[in-house]
């Protein structure tokens, strides 16, 4: 029996069977041409078919025309359409190459918060109440839906269905959550109305059961119709989980199939999403919900990993389980389930990378799949065996350089990877430390890099060109990462300063240039525990003591991506001031998470300084200066102060790195500088762009 049987049990949806509980969830990943259906879209959602996925749902389908305007939600330019029967024929084509594979699909029709009537109309934004902010981006709403305007939407539901309908669509989802236009009219929030479109909970749903009748009367009572909800709303005097139990039994008598909960506005003041959110956090909403219906019930929202996918299915919290961003990271994930290997599942690292780009209105990116941004254009390299083999040398094993051997090695080449370390993935093994959600991703390198016959890992190799020269490669890719970047201020040497060179060396078994024995315990105690994660983490995060490596009250040099990272994960036990001489904290987060991880870090203590320079280490903490700039005049004030502390941790990030790369270039021409040693000034590259390097250097080759 498969390890995680209860996710490969068959069921339905109305009339249309599923072959399993894995369902990915809507998106809308900005791969369409002017609204129309792209044949790299079309690659992107057949990927995940033959990858196992039972059910895929395709988001988002726009019921107004939106051509020739400009939406001040800038999602909605990467919407599919669906108010004209021109979009029909792309429709049919990912219906065609999914069910090819044995996937049904579900067309999700949307709204978010403008409209219009017809292409001849100003797109505007509306909402149910003009009193109230529309979403992100959008600000006021510039008109109140009138009845008239409510009846023409409905119409526009209808009309969209059809065309799913004639086009193969299996599925009909509503979106009716997140704050898109149908929540809007369902919140207590969002409705102010007083006429019957408003008001009681029958009312608020008025909207979405006149959608529901309109989509039976246009497909047919047999066309199985799934609703897409926040089950609470998260909004100041919203719709709470007992509104939603009390409105489902209301919109499930008009004819609807199944549920689909997620939770909040994306204007929520508490995150959904992010890494901060705990896995799991909202399945209970489900597991709610389905006390007042009997029709299938399944959570999507922060919910990445197998175990917890096992977790809904098995307890009860769902009767199958919504992933989006984890079919994004791993288009096989359900196919490994099913073929017995789970433990090669490529994880998300929950990093919000795709999101970031989603909503600016670009094209979907992940951390872990360069495919998904290079899309049908490079191709995987599994569709491009290599017609010449080679032998692919690349200079460090971190995610860059094992991502260009795995790719290679998938297209048939040799592949030779030399690391200085005694292990696999570079700084990925310092950031796990930090961030648990990154240790699955170092275990998923670990186990993939054995997987393939024909890489050849040879660690604890120092590089050279002689040593390069032995190996008489066709190809060389040089991936050494970053330079972790310094400081040189009067007393850096001191015994209380550590930085992120200090923390990588201990993470890798080394004891760290001038440290004394402390470090030297704890790098014996690290080898003695086999280098477990777990241990490492929890001797970072001790703060009192004798054996303490950083203490009760800790001072970060760095308020980018790394050092807040750093103060989340050491902020149990420890006063935590940051400084970072900009006027801005959190320099290479995106969108998504920089709010969120700077809210949460001042409600929990940190003390957050911007515009502040570090200018000297004593034995008892640091003197710094301060700019401060005038709103108004922007006339800058600087001042200086001492502030008290036991450890002055130092975590400015990485920069460019290209000093193994000149040497080896001089006597190899061909080799290839990929990841973090190409930071551009002023940038901050991540997993990302290390593993994006690799993979198209891979598939070029």
């Amino acid at each position: 029996m498969a390890k995680y049987q209860a996710l490969l049990e068959p069921f339905n949806i109305g009339k249309v069977e599923l072959r399993n509980r894995f369902i990915m969830l809507p998106m809308t990943i900005e791969k369409v041409d002017n609204y129309h259906i792209s044949e790299d879209l079309i690659d992107f959602y057949e990927q995940r078919a033959k990858g196992g996925v039972a059910l895929i749902e395709v988001g988002s389908a726009y019921v107004s025309d939106c051509f020739d305007t400009q939406p001040k939600y800038h999602t909605t330019t990467g919407a599919c359409g669906i108010w004209d029967d021109q979009f029909i024929p792309g429709w049919e084509r990912i219906a065609e190459v999914c069910h090819k594979h044995g996937a049904k699909v579900a067309a999700q029709l949307q709204l978010c918060y403008e409209w219009r009537a017809s292409g001849a109309d100003p797109l505007m934004s509306y909402a149910p109440s003009k009193d109230v902010p529309s979403g992100p981006f959008v600000g006021m709403p510039e008109r109140e839906y009138t009845q008239e305007e409510i009846k023409l939407v409905v119409e526009q539901y209808g009309q969209a269905a059809k065309r799913c309908k004639d086009a193969g669509i299996d599925i009909i989802e509503v979106h009716a959550g997140i704050g898109y236009m149908v929540m809007r009219f369902l919140s207590k929030y969002s409705n102010h109305r007083t006429d019957e479109y408003g008001g009681s909970a029958e009312n608020r749903a008025r909207l979405l059961t006149e959608i529901i009748d309109e989509i039976h009367a246009t497909c047919g009572d047999d066309m199985p119709i799934l609703i897409r909800i926040s089950a609470d709303d998260l909004m100041p005097e919203g719709n709470r989980i007992e509104d939603t139990k009390e409105l489902i039994p209301i919109i499930e008598a008009h004819g609807v199939d199944a549920w689909s909960i997620q939770v909040g506005f994306h204007e929520a003041p508490r995150p959904v999403a992010n890494q901060i959110v705990p896995e799991g956090e909202f399945i209970g909403l489900a597991k709610e919900c389905k006390t007042v219906t009997n029709k299938p019930v399944f959570p999507g929202t922060r919910i990445n990993s197998l175990d917890m996918c096992n977790k809904v299915v098995s307890e009860g919290y769902g009767d199958a389980v919504g992933m989006a961003r984890q079919f994004i990271a791993d288009p096989e994930t359900a196919k490994k389930v099913s073929e017995g290997y789970p433990e090669r599942v490529r994880p998300c690292i929950v990093c919000s990378r795709c999101l970031d780009n989603i909503f600016l209105g670009k094209p979907c990116q992940c951390s872990v799949n360069a495919n998904v941004w290079e899309g049908i254009a490079v191709g995987t390299p599994e569709e491009h065996p290599t017609t010449e083999k080679k032998h692919i040398v690349v200079v460090g094993a971190g995610p860059g350089g094992l991502e260009t051997a795995r790719v290679s090695a998938i297209r048939g080449h040799r592949v030779t990877v030399l690391d200085k370390s005694d292990r696999v993935s570079g700084l990925l093994n310092m950031a796990q430390v930090l961030n648990p959600n990154i240790e699955p991703l170092v275990t998923y390198w670990k186990g993939e890099v054995k997987l393939h016959p024909n890489i050849d890992l040879r660690l604890k190799t120092k590089v050279d060109v002689e040593t390069l020269k032995a190996l008489n490669a066709d190809e060389i890719v040089v991936a050494p990462g970053g330079d972790v970047i310094g400081i040189d201020v009067p007393g850096i040497n001191e015994k209380n300063v550590v930085s992120s060179q200090d923390i990588k060396d201990m993470v890798a078994g080394i004891v760290p240039e001038g440290k004394g024995i402390i470090w030297k315990a704890a790098v014996t105690a690290i080898k003695a525990q086999g280098g477990t994660v777990g241990f490492m983490r929890m001797g970072l995060n001790m703060s009192a003591g004798p054996t303490a490596i950083v203490g009760k009250k800790l001072l970060i040099v760095g308020g980018g991506f790394a050092g807040l990272e750093c103060a989340e994960a050491m902020k149990d036990g420890r006063e935590i001031i940051v400084i970072d001489a900009a006027q801005k904290m959190g320099n290479g987060i995106g969108i998504i998470d920089k709010n969120p991880i700077l809210t949460k870090l001042k409600k929990e203590g940190v003390k957050l300084m911007t515009g502040t320079s570090l200018l000297e280490v004593t034995k008892k903490g640091a003197r710094v200066s301060t700019t401060t700039i005038n709103k108004e005049t922007k006339e800058e004030t600087t001042s200086e102060s001492f502030i008290e502390c036991d450890t002055i941790l130092l975590s400015l990030g990485v920069e460019k790195n290209t000093k193994l790369y000149d040497e080896i270039v001089a006597h190899f021409p061909q080799a290839k500088l990929i990841g973090d040693a190409t930071t551009p000034d002023g940038e901050v590259y991540r997993t990302l762009e290390a593993v994006k390097g690799g993979y198209t250097s891979a598939m070029a080759f």
